[in-house]
Protein backbone atom coordinates (compact mmCIF):
# COMPACT_ATOMS: atom_id res chain seq x y z
CA UNK A 1 0.00 0.00 0.00
CA UNK A 2 1.27 3.43 -0.87
CA UNK A 3 1.09 6.06 1.87
CA UNK A 4 1.26 9.76 1.15
CA UNK A 5 1.81 12.30 3.93
CA UNK A 6 0.73 15.87 3.38
CA UNK A 7 2.06 18.67 5.53
CA UNK A 8 -0.72 20.30 7.43
CA UNK A 9 -0.16 23.62 9.20
CA UNK A 10 -2.88 25.29 11.19
CA UNK A 11 -2.90 29.04 11.37
CA UNK A 12 -5.20 30.26 14.13
CA UNK A 13 -4.35 33.94 13.63
CA UNK A 14 -7.14 34.71 11.13
CA UNK A 15 -10.79 34.58 12.04
CA UNK A 16 -11.96 33.81 8.46
CA UNK A 17 -9.98 30.57 8.30
CA UNK A 18 -11.96 27.35 7.79
CA UNK A 19 -12.67 25.29 10.88
CA UNK A 20 -10.49 22.38 11.92
CA UNK A 21 -13.06 19.88 10.69
CA UNK A 22 -13.15 21.42 7.23
CA UNK A 23 -9.36 21.42 7.03
CA UNK A 24 -9.20 17.79 8.15
CA UNK A 25 -11.82 16.86 5.54
CA UNK A 26 -9.80 18.60 2.78
CA UNK A 27 -6.61 16.83 3.86
CA UNK A 28 -8.45 13.47 3.90
CA UNK A 29 -9.72 14.08 0.35
CA UNK A 30 -6.20 14.99 -0.81
CA UNK A 31 -4.80 11.83 0.77
CA UNK A 32 -7.49 9.65 -0.77
CA UNK A 33 -6.87 11.07 -4.26
CA UNK A 34 -3.09 10.77 -3.95
CA UNK A 35 -3.36 7.25 -2.53
CA UNK A 36 -5.60 6.00 -5.33
CA UNK A 37 -3.48 7.39 -8.14
CA UNK A 38 -0.33 6.17 -6.39
CA UNK A 39 -1.79 2.69 -6.04
CA UNK A 40 -2.80 2.58 -9.70
CA UNK A 41 0.68 3.69 -10.77
CA UNK A 42 2.30 1.12 -8.51
CA UNK A 43 0.18 -1.75 -9.86
CA UNK A 44 0.83 -0.62 -13.42
CA UNK A 45 4.59 -0.54 -12.85
CA UNK A 46 4.47 -4.03 -11.27
CA UNK A 47 2.61 -5.58 -14.20
CA UNK A 48 4.92 -3.96 -16.75
CA UNK A 49 8.02 -5.24 -14.92
CA UNK A 50 9.01 -8.42 -16.74
CA UNK A 51 11.16 -9.80 -13.94
CA UNK A 52 8.31 -9.46 -11.44
CA UNK A 53 5.72 -11.02 -13.76
CA UNK A 54 7.92 -14.04 -14.56
CA UNK A 55 8.85 -14.51 -10.90
CA UNK A 56 5.16 -14.59 -9.96
CA UNK A 57 4.44 -17.08 -12.76
CA UNK A 58 7.37 -19.25 -11.65
CA UNK A 59 6.24 -19.33 -8.02
CA UNK A 60 2.67 -20.10 -9.11
CA UNK A 61 3.74 -23.01 -11.32
CA UNK A 62 6.01 -24.39 -8.59
CA UNK A 63 3.12 -24.25 -6.15
CA UNK A 64 0.85 -26.14 -8.54
CA UNK A 65 3.47 -28.87 -9.08
CA UNK A 66 4.13 -29.27 -5.36
CA UNK A 67 0.38 -29.36 -4.70
CA UNK A 68 0.01 -32.17 -7.23
CA UNK A 69 2.86 -34.16 -5.72
CA UNK A 70 1.46 -33.77 -2.22
CA UNK A 71 -2.03 -34.74 -3.33
CA UNK A 72 -1.31 -37.68 -5.62
CA UNK A 73 2.32 -38.68 -5.00
CA UNK A 74 1.59 -41.23 -2.29
CA UNK A 75 -1.07 -42.94 -4.38
CA UNK A 76 1.30 -42.99 -7.38
CA UNK A 77 4.06 -44.67 -5.34
CA UNK A 78 1.54 -47.16 -3.96
CA UNK A 79 0.30 -48.18 -7.38
CA UNK A 80 3.57 -47.99 -9.32
CA UNK A 81 5.96 -49.62 -6.85
CA UNK A 82 3.60 -51.74 -4.74
CA UNK A 83 4.35 -49.89 -1.50
CA UNK A 84 2.08 -49.74 1.51
CA UNK A 85 0.16 -46.53 2.12
CA UNK A 86 2.33 -45.72 5.15
CA UNK A 87 5.62 -46.20 3.31
CA UNK A 88 4.38 -44.20 0.29
CA UNK A 89 3.31 -41.37 2.61
CA UNK A 90 6.71 -41.35 4.29
CA UNK A 91 8.51 -41.19 0.93
CA UNK A 92 6.37 -38.30 -0.30
CA UNK A 93 6.80 -36.48 3.01
CA UNK A 94 10.57 -36.84 2.82
CA UNK A 95 10.72 -35.69 -0.79
CA UNK A 96 9.04 -32.40 0.00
Amino acid sequence: MCYVFVEHHRDNSTSNAPSDTEQDHEVALDLRAAGLSGAVNTVKSLFTNGAYVFTVLNVTCDGIVIDGIVSFGAKYFQQQFGLTAAMAGILVGQSI
